[in-house]
């Protein structure tokens, strides 16, 4: 038996299959690449697999992740190299590693932070006043959102100032890059699309969200305060 946590990619057409899709082709992966996951007990036993965090509808990522167990114990790269054999393009498994058996920390337990590049291919003025608006946007003390919950039936503020880590820009050839940390996990939890929405409204562009191509780059747990580590580095 053993427990590992794979990192993978998820671009090109693939970014428009749903978290359950992404689920059920890794399940079928495992079948043909003859790795035997272990299943849960009970009257409905299940794969026992988990990902960290699940990725928004059209958008790609660079750092996916998700932790295993299986029945029988394997070398990270037969797991790794198994898998990609099979996989479809828009789908590769970067790293393999193995977690302590003897710990059950789930992966998406210790995620705290998650970075992002989001480019922004619209019009030149509306880029300009993007750029500009980032650091009077960051100097505020709150950014207020308001949402309708369907739960309680009226709309809700939250604070998401105290989510966001950093937000930088950069001038490319296709237009204005941003990049992004954020706090993402059972902790905190932002989704890029929402501070950017906020972000075209303080600098007065309107969200065209064709105008945007959103990439998830990594994912991090923090040890001690400041320390920022890679989830492909945790251990278990």
């Amino acid at each position: 038996m053993g427990r590992y946590i794979l990192k993978f990619t998820k671009e090109k057409r693939l970014k428009y299959i749903s978290h359950l899709d992404v689920l059920r082709l890794f399940q079928r992966a495992f079948k043909r690449a003859g790795i035997k996951l272990s299943y849960s007990k009970g009257y409905n036993p299940h794969a026992k697999v988990g990902f960290a965090l699940p990725l928004s509808l059209g958008f790609e990522s660079s750092g996916e992740y998700m932790e295993i167990e299986t029945e029988l114990d394997y070398k990270e790269d037969e797991i790794k190299d198994g898998l990609n054999a099979i996989m479809p393009d828009g789908i590769e498994i970067t790293a393999c590693g193995r977690l302590a058996e003897t710990s059950k920390t789930a992966v998406a337990a210790v995620l705290d932070f998650a970075s992002y590049k989001i480019l922004f291919s619209g019009d030149a003025d509306d880029a300009q006043k993007l750029e500009s608006a980032v650091k009077p946007f960051m100097k505020q003390e709150s950014i207020i959102t308001v949402k309708f919950s369907k739960k309680k039936k009226k709309n809700i503020e939250s604070d998401i100032r105290p989510h966001i880590r950093s937000v930088t820009t950069v001038k490319t050839g296709g237009g204005l890059l941003f990049s992004m940390m954020l706090a993402t996990g059972s902790r905190g939890n932002l989704n890029p699309e929402v501070l950017v929405d906020e972000l075209c409204r303080f600098a007065g562009v309107d969200y065209s969200r064709p105008q945007w191509a959103y990439r998830r780059m990594e994912m991090y747990y923090l040890e001690g305060r400041n320390d920022m580590i890679p989830l492909s580095e945790f251990k278990g």
